[in-house]
């Protein structure tokens, strides 16, 4: 059965003593991501394990084995990033736009070399898009690991601040935190207002 209980789902795992305690929890993994019958990845903890193993079988065209990380670590990640719209099999029915790596490296006790995910490979005439929902399903799933659902990740847009239309770029305005206020071009005020630490108190007419 798998969790939904947010609460259970944010305890940080504890590593697997040996590679084969890890395989034994894959294989359960495995079974269960196949009954889901639309799964591209689980973790342990969806699943009631608070061990760090988790497998990523994202559909390819060349039918490639599933993958299967035992106490697994994002060694390095890239400072480009690209938004995915993730779901989640402990929250079916629920999207969640994220913003994910557009690479990033992996170390895992069951692999003896780095394992390496990008989402910008370039797609051929003969290729999918496979490589994007890996690079973005091995994050999500690690997360799980560390206590970390979708929801923590998700790109909350900032609400749009509104212009009065009688305010000039040049026009002075006066603006607040709470606690200090002061009087600025709109221009110089206008990032501030977006950021969401200052408010505009008044402008002028």
């Amino acid at each position: 059965m798998i969790i939904t209980d947010k609460t259970e789902l944010k305890q940080k795992c504890e590593p697997c003593s040996s590679v084969e305690e890890g395989e034994e929890i894959a294989a359960r993994l495995l079974k269960e991501l196949t009954n889901s019958q639309n799964g591209i990845g689980i973790a342990a903890p969806q699943i009631g394990i608070n061990k760090q193993v988790c497998v990523i079988n994202v559909p390819t065209t060349n039918n490639t084995e599933p993958i299967i990380l035992i106490n697994p670590k994002i060694v390095e990640s890239s400072e480009e990033m690209f938004g995915f719209m993730e779901g989640c099999l402990s929250f079916p029915g629920r999207l969640v736009k994220t913003m994910r790596h557009k690479s990033v490296t992996v170390e895992a006790d069951n692999h003896t070399g780095k394992l390496y995910f990008e989402a910008s490979k370039p797609v051929g005439k003969d290729s999918d898009l496979s490589h994007i929902y890996e690079c973005a399903c091995v994050q999500h799933e690690i997360d799980h690991l560390d206590g970390i659902t979708m929801f923590e990740r998700e790109l909350k847009q900032k609400p749009a601040v509104r212009r009065n239309p009688k305010i000039g770029r040049n026009d002075k305005v006066q603006i607040t935190n709470g606690t200090e206020s002061k009087t600025l071009k709109y221009k110089k005020a206008e990032p501030l207002i977006v950021s969401g630490e200052w408010q505009l108190e008044a402008y002028a007419e």
